[in-house]
């Protein structure tokens, strides 16, 4: 696979197809093992997963930030509490950086709890995902 950045498609005005169903599914980049186990198709590496939370009001500015790629920009948002917040980041990702995944998406109990990706999911392969696993695990938030 070439170094490249993929994006996934939008499947309903403003709404995007998951990160999760885009690597396993269309990219292939991720496959299952025993079930539980999600493993990097080439490395064998285990997806490593994590939400960073926002409040509602740092929505639009989140979503600027993640069209630009502009990551340190967003590790400045202040984080919502953990879990409580429906405005959410999303990173699946290799410790090596051989894939990193990152989505905005939004949490919305008022309709039965559904879940919305509001960005595209954006996917880093090889080198490109070795650029910013620095930054990607920065972004984590702890629990």
């Amino acid at each position: 696979m070439q170094d490249k950045i993929f994006l996934s498609k939008e499947i309903a005005d403003g709404e995007y197809q998951n990160l999760h169903e885009f690597l396993l599914d269309d990219l292939k980049l991720f496959k299952r093992k025993l079930f539980l186990f999600i493993k990097q198709v080439e490395t064998g590496e285990s997806q490593e997963y994590y939400t960073r939370y926002f409040e509602r009001q740092y929505q639009d500015e989140l979503l600027r930030l993640f069209d630009a790629n502009d990551f340190e920009g967003i590790l400045a948002i202040p984080v919502g509490e953990y879990g409580r917040c429906a405005t959410q980041l999303e990173a699946r990702y290799t410790k090596s950086g051989k894939v990193v995944g990152l989505q905005v998406g939004e949490a919305r109990p008022h309709e039965d709890g559904r879940y919305v990706s509001l960005s595209p999911a954006k996917v880093f392969v090889d080198e490109e995902g070795q650029k910013i696993i620095g930054i990607t695990k920065q972004l984590r938030q702890d629990d």
